[in-house]
């Protein structure tokens, strides 16, 4: 994989509080962080030539000082993406966002108010999220709905479509949900898998754009045509192509991998660390005879570091015999369906 010389993408963590508590989430509660280190931040990135921030948190729309990081970065001439739950926006931080923001990254825990209370616990109305997602949808150029795809009932993928259908997002990100082992996560297996699989492919025929977007194992459901339809890779996460400025004041490869890299973006950008994640030669011999290694990595980084002590691993969903399947198939190379600037 060739690595650019800078990052496409700053993502900002300007606050760890979040009125939300989803069970996956493993976002530090720490306070906001101070809006001078924000614009430091976007001062270095701009001075970089990089291109897209993305402020996110927690939540970041709870950062008191929201609208003049907002306006801070748009002043900067930045792609601005905004990673947000879209509770509780008054009509003044609506006009900043309108004015400010390229895309809306929503996250959509529930397809009603119950389900939405149940997963997030959050307690503002369900009703006023969904009118700020349409003001959202109406007013910018691009929205992405963002929703942890779990077995759980209430978290169903069949019981989201008439909602997603309405909202008519510009993507649908499935996420699957990195954390440790537990009852739940265990039924995330490969059947699972594959019939989620087929349940996408069902909605991308109905026009719905929707992905499992962070890291998988491509080979997962046997076959590598039907991994690359439905699932973005790995490539642009875990320090490929975007780092993340933690709330905590340093700069860290992915949301899921804590490892300090320095300070600055540029220190952090040329960080030893990086460079070991672009290597592939650790992953199993199947995977290194892969057409789509270097969309697929492997797999998810930080899975792997859950699930066996280190990043250097492979991915839990890892399967020798469904791996070795998927080889034997014949694979058309075609354009990527989606893509996430």
């Amino acid at each position: 994989m060739e690595r650019p010389v800078l990052p496409i993408e700053i993502i900002v963590e300007v606050t760890g509080r979040c009125r939300q508590v989803c069970p996956y989430c493993t976002g530090p509660r720490i306070p906001d962080v101070p809006l001078k280190d924000i614009k430091a931040t976007l001062d270095e990135a701009a001075d970089l030539g990089i291109k897209a921030i993305r402020i996110t948190g927690g939540e970041p729309l709870l950062h008191p000082e929201i609208r003049q990081i907002l306006s801070y970065a748009k002043a900067k001439k930045f792609a601005v993406i905004l990673n947000t739950t879209a509770e509780n926006i008054s009509p003044a931080l609506m006009k900043t966002i309108i004015a400010n923001v390229d895309v809306a990254h929503v996250s959509l825990q529930g397809y009603d108010a119950k389900t939405n209370g149940a997963y997030t616990r959050s307690k503002l109305p369900f009703l006023d999220k969904v009118k700020n997602i349409f003001l959202l949808k109406a007013y910018l150029p691009t929205l992405w709905l963002a929703t942890v795809i779990t077995p759980v009932k209430t978290l169903s993928f069949e019981q989201f479509l008439p909602l997603v259908r309405k909202i008519n997002p510009t993507a649908w990100l499935l996420q699957r949900p990195i954390s440790e082992a537990n009852e739940e996560l265990n039924q995330m297996d490969i059947p699972f898998y594959r019939a989620l699989t087929l349940a996408i492919l069902k909605a991308r025929q109905e026009k719905i754009n929707v992905f499992i977007s962070n890291p998988m194992p491509l080979c997962v459901t046997g076959s590598l045509q039907m991994g690359k339809e439905v699932f973005m890779g790995a490539a642009l996460d875990e320090g490929h192509l975007r780092i993340v400025r933690s709330a905590k004041g340093y700069y860290k490869p992915s949301y899921f991998i804590e490892t300090n890299l320095g300070n600055s973006i540029q220190e952090a950008w040329d960080h030893p660390f990086l460079r070991e994640l672009e290597r592939t030669d650790y992953l199993p011999d199947l995977c290194q005879r892969c057409p789509v290694l270097d969309t697929c990595r492997g797999g998810c980084r930080a899975m792997a570091l859950r699930a066996h002590g280190t990043v250097f691993a492979p991915d839990p969903l890892f399967d020798p015999s469904i791996a070795a399947k998927a080889l034997s198939m014949p694979y058309l190379k075609h354009p990527h369906p989606s893509t996430i600037p």
